[in-house]
């Protein structure tokens, strides 16, 4: 589901800052944009979020700015600068270049400063996680509006499904009785034709065919379906893999209702029904 969070925390020594976003997905994906001094939280940040958010396109940016310069050393490699500066002071002479290497030229060289600080501040990393959990809260409470917006979406489609679903069950009585009369007739049409034909076996063949044309079973199963959706629904606990599941349940007896259908006025609610599902089935990939 879509949602958005964005928390700080300070101290007199940092400010960290950590942006949530997140999309629609079937599967859970995390992005991190982490600067490179901070990808030793990289592992710590990954467990939490995957517990916490579970599913859905995630992209999490973190910002740290520090506010007391003893905290920060750069550990100049200052025998690598004497070397580059070697190194480039007879490259400039070779060339015949007044010019000398510049101190910003140099503190830019590879490994110069290096990146990476060797220990980890339980202060800076207590800020990070506050404003992580923190940010995880106001996405939660993102989501959860677009949840219940997609709620009554959902019950919107489930209603006209009912609705569609008790106009066949009005009609299946005597959509049969015309089915079993047309057959009646025409098989009168050929008695008179070619004469007598075996009463008994006509009336057990037009049962076997009418029993075939049945859409009882698929209209309570389907009913049942609706209501342990609609259970799953409103439910406290995550429940979009088993609503998704549910869905492909209800597709399976629409189709097979509209393939014993029969008539042209039952076929056009099973269409409505089939239009519907897509829709739940779209909405279904934004619910955790």
């Amino acid at each position: 589901m879509t949602g958005y969070g964005l928390a700080s925390h300070s101290s007199e020594n940092y400010k960290v800052s950590v942006e949530l976003k997140s999309l629609n997905s079937k599967f859970f994906e995390l992005s991190l944009k982490l600067p490179r001094v901070y990808m030793k939280y990289e592992g710590r940040l990954r467990n939490e979020l995957t517990r916490r958010l579970q599913r859905g396109k995630i992209m999490m940016a973190l910002d740290v700015q520090v506010l007391n310069a003893a905290k920060r050393t750069l550990n100049i490699n200052e025998v690598l600068v004497n070397k580059y500066m070697q190194e480039l002071s007879q490259l400039s002479a070779s060339l015949g270049l007044i010019e000398k290497p510049s101190l910003s030229l140099l503190l830019s060289l590879p490994e110069v400063i290096p990146t990476e600080i060797e220990q980890e501040d339980p202060e800076e990393w207590g800020l990070i996680e506050k404003a992580v959990m923190d940010a995880v809260e106001l996405l939660d409470l993102s989501r959860i509006e677009e949840g219940n917006a997609l709620s009554e979406d959902l019950n919107e489609r489930l209603r006209i499904m009912e609705d569609a679903l008790q106009r066949v069950r009005e009609m299946a009585p005597k959509r049969l009785e015309v089915i079993r009369n047309r057959l009646e007739q025409s098989m009168e049409e050929i008695r008179s034709r070619i004469g007598d034909l075996d009463k008994n076996r006509f009336e057990q063949e037009l049962i076997f065919y009418i029993e075939r044309l049945d859409v009882n079973e698929e209209m309570v199963r389907l009913t049942q379906h609706i209501t342990y959706f609609k259970e799953l629904q409103s439910s406290d606990q995550s429940n979009g893999k088993q609503l998704s599941f549910l869905s492909q349940e209800m597709g399976r007896e629409i189709n097979t209702i509209g393939s014993k259908a029969n008539d042209a006025a039952m076929q056009r609610l099973v269409v409505v029904m089939k239009d519907e599902l897509e829709k739940i089935k779209e909405q279904i990939n934004n619910i955790l």
